[in-house]
């Protein structure tokens, strides 16, 4: 009954936090048009500007999250994520924009972005390395897949939000409803993880003490692939996980003319997938082991690549859930398994800093760059095919981070 208190408040914390995050993410274009003068950059350029200013603070808040998860406790660490998230969305809920406060309204709104981003990047890792010291041997890849599901349950919601919310007939300020509701979860997501209790893992290190005196130095210089190998993980999971939430909405938008309220609709099948698929690719894991079946899963994205865009290509119904499924199976088969692998990277004294500092670097490249880079190349080339090359390039460097990774592993 423990494990299952434990896994139910990492799953709902999560699912809560992201929530709160991905919000950002579905109203970018919107939120860009209050926040930003229309005489310097395109709604689209604003809007994405401040959601991959996020993504640079990711490290940072893996950094400070870590170190006090692995000198003070997972649990005081995710109870001040969870804490710290609900201000910042209640701020861009209500916060003026440009044409009321002029310059301050964006810089109030940047600001709030870091500390989402801090807040998440000691969050998604956190909370599964919390969870996996809880569980131990029993079934690592599958609970850590349902952490990974938890954290796309708040992307669905936010979608789902955006579903509504981008009707015809609602007005131009409901997108702060949103804000606001993530707020009041965010209450919610406190309340249960103040009474879980500790992992056993730390309060073993803890007795011993063995508590490293710099846990993230500890692990940027004793554990160099390991960094590596986290970080190209990172990297491809980015890349999937925002091509589903974000950059096919933008793609069927812009260069296929879709309204946001059906490309949000096709959006959450494939989201659905995702969160489906997650602790069954872990569970898989549980079978295989860590290092073939992320090979696997990039060997599936190269190959996923380019008929996923043939397939989005073809506008029909049909086309877009069979291109949103293949996506979101194909998201899950690298997200689902990623904890029980990473966390054996890293021994107990410096895994919080190590896993989450160095997957934050890796999510922030991905999630950050790949969707403006997959603009890029596809307005630069004129080719509806050209965003398939950088899933192609995230994928090679992953697969040859883990091909070259020897060892060794640690126990949870």
């Amino acid at each position: 009954m423990k494990r299952f208190q434990v896994l139910f408040a990492s799953i709902t914390g999560t699912a809560l936090e992201f929530y709160d995050f991905m919000l950002y993410a579905v109203f970018a274009d919107r939120i860009g048009n209050v926040f930003f003068p229309h005489s310097t950059l395109s709604d689209f350029q604003a809007g994405w500007i401040t959601f991959v200013v996020a993504y640079v603070s990711r490290p940072f808040g893996a950094t400070l999250f870590g170190h006090i998860g692995d000198k003070y406790g997972r649990k005081r660490a995710l109870i001040l994520t969870v804490s710290c998230m609900g201000i910042p969305t209640f701020l861009i809920g209500v916060l003026p924009g440009y044409e009321t406060i002029g310059m301050f309204a964006p810089i109030i709104l940047i600001f709030c972005r870091l500390i989402q981003g801090l807040c998440t990047g000691g969050e998604y890792n956190g909370s599964a390395i919390f969870t996996l010291e809880h569980v131990g041997k029993s079934y690592p890849g599958f609970s850590g897949g349902l952490i990974t599901g938890a954290s796309v349950i708040g992307a669905l919601g936010a979608n789902g939000v955006g579903v509504v919310i981008t009707m015809d007939g609602m007005p131009e300020w409901s997108w702060r409803i949103a804000f606001l509701i993530g707020a009041l979860v965010s209450l919610i997501g406190l309340y249960i993880r103040l009474y879980a209790s500790e992992s056993p893992a730390f309060q073993k290190m803890k007795k011993a003490h063995k508590t490293a005196r710099s846990p993230l130095w500890s692990a940027l210089t004793k554990h160099k692939r390991s960094v590596f190998a986290a970080m190209s993980i990172g990297l491809l999971n980015g890349t999937l996980s925002y091509t589903l939430y974000k950059f096919l909405n933008l793609y069927l938008n812009t260069y296929f003319g879709l309204p946001d309220h059906e490309t949000f609709k096709y959006t959450n099948i494939g989201i659905f997938v995702f969160i489906i698929s997650s602790p069954l690719w872990g569970f898989i894991l549980d079978k295989l082991g860590g290092q073939r079946m992320l090979k696997f899963s990039c060997i599936l994205s190269l190959c996923m690549a380019f008929p996923l865009y043939f397939f989005i290509q073809q506008l029909t119904p049909g086309a877009f859930v069979f291109s949103q499924m293949l996506l979101g199976i194909t998201v899950a088969s690298i997200a689902g398994p990623e904890h029980a692998f990473i966390q054996r990277l890293f021994p107990v004294e410096d895994r919080y800093s190590g896993v989450a500092f160095s997957f934050s670097t890796g999510m922030g490249v991905g999630a950050g760059a790949c969707p403006p880079l997959m603009k890029f190349l596809t307005e630069s080339t004129g080719n509806y095919y050209a965003p398939a090359l950088v899933i192609v390039g995230a994928a090679l460097i992953c697969y040859i981070a883990l091909k070259t990774y020897k060892g060794p592993y640690y126990d949870l």
